[in-house]
């Protein structure tokens, strides 16, 4: 594999990032004591030092692309401290390269009365595991574990280049067939509470419209649960975080499991079922003079078979991640594979990310560089080659 001829100039673009710092800002409207409507955003720049085979003729070759990872309008509008509702836009790139649109991600209703029996109703994330429930605006590294993305919603596939592309190979065909794609629409029942000053659970239970076959008189739905224990702080709220910075002392354990029936139909005839499960762990720690953060999941996709498609997307993997915060500073490494129920060895991966990061304030503002290389067991489909290595800066902000 060839070494890529962009560390020079990556350096020279991670060092300018580093030295500019800009403020931001958000505001909440108060409409009465009881009542707000409060905007945020979200926004993610990438450049990307990259590889594919771009003539045809089976190598890979180097190129730089850029990309607006995420572009988000966040709107939160609380009726009073029980009712609320929460839009989010984002922005999505055009093929065609006329620029993008942009579309609503997110639309839900959240009653809460009861902190153990909490109503999102609308379209929302599935808590298919633990990083479907961590927050884009407070991961560790530059994306997401690739292989996170073998639940149903997000393409039953894995995902490199630091979470931008499809890996050669890992997709079923139920990538882009899900009535939503990433989120889902449903209603979920979630909880939060602490057992005990030490002690800290959350739940969840949700139903969604998951993958409707064209065709198929039955409609099912989809069946997403999952628990989640920490110890020490809790981690509070329906989302998490991959890192926090040093202000959080926990151990949290989690388990999530995924079903819908009649996803796909089957080469043999009839429909093929959708199952996934994941387990899960993570804890961040004082050591020294900073923070030592790591979490580590394992999970396993069963889709009936149905097709050689499925065959090389359904298995069984996991992924490995730590960093350790000091003065703003975070450096990161991560590790995953998978291996698929192909008997040709396609869809078997693994990939190595090493990174760093440096945080202007907080997860409001941080600057991110990494270098990964991802490793298939055979050839990439209709090239010669079987690894691909990826260098990526991005500068990321949120409120």
């Amino acid at each position: 594999m060839k070494t890529p001829k962009f560390l020079a100039v990556s350096t020279g673009l991670l060092a300018s990032l580093v030295i500019a710092a800009p403020a931001w800002a958000g505001a909440e409207l108060k409409i009465d004591d009881e009542s707000s409507i409060n905007l945020g955003f979200r926004a993610q720049a990438l450049a990307k030092f990259i590889e594919s085979d771009l003539d045809g003729d089976g190598s890979f070759e180097d190129y730089t692309d850029f990309q607006v990872r995420r572009a988000r309008i966040r709107l939160l509008g609380k009726i009073n401290k029980h009712i609320s509702a929460f839009l989010q836009t984002e922005f999505g790139d055009d093929s065609a390269g006329g620029g993008g649109d942009v579309r609503m991600i997110d639309a839900f209703v959240r009653v809460n009365y009861n902190q153990w029996a909490q109503i999102y109703a609308g379209l929302n994330m599935a808590p298919s595991s633990r990083q479907s429930t961590t927050s884009s605006g407070g991961l560790m590294a530059i994306g997401r574990p690739g292989n996170n993305t073998k639940n149903l919603t997000w393409g039953t596939r894995s995902l490199g280049r630091f979470s931008t592309a499809t890996i050669g190979d890992t997709a079923s065909s139920l990538n882009g067939q899900a009535t939503n794609s990433v989120r889902d629409m449903g209603v979920t029942l979630f909880g939060s509470g602490s057992l005990s000053d030490t002690s800290h659970l959350k739940y969840y239970l949700g139903f969604y419209d998951g993958i409707q076959v064209s065709g198929n008189s039955d409609r099912n739905l989809r069946m997403t649960a999952r628990a989640q224990l920490n110890f020490f702080d809790a981690e509070a709220g329906y989302y998490n975080l991959s890192t926090y910075l040093g202000k959080k002392k926990t151990l949290g354990f989690g388990i999530s499991y995924d079903v819908q029936d009649e996803v796909q139909a089957a080469t043999a005839g009839g429909y093929g079922d959708y199952a996934y499960y994941s387990v899960d762990a993570f804890a961040e720690w004082p050591m020294g003079e900073g923070t030592l953060t790591a979490e580590a999941a394992f999970s396993d996709l069963d889709l009936d078979g149905a097709n050689a498609n499925a065959l090389r997307s359904e298995g069984d993997g996991f992924y490995v991640q730590a960093g350790y915060f000091q003065n703003n500073w975070q450096p990161w490494v991560e590790y995953e594979n998978w291996d698929s129920e192909a008997t040709s060895g396609q869809g078997d991966y693994d990939a190595y990310r090493v990174g760093i990061s440096y945080f202007f304030k907080g997860h409001n503002a941080n600057v991110k560089a990494g270098f990964e290389t991802v490793n298939s067991d055979i050839n990439f489909s209709g090239t010669s080659e079987d690894s691909i290595t990826s260098f990526i800066i991005g500068f990321f902000i949120t409120y």
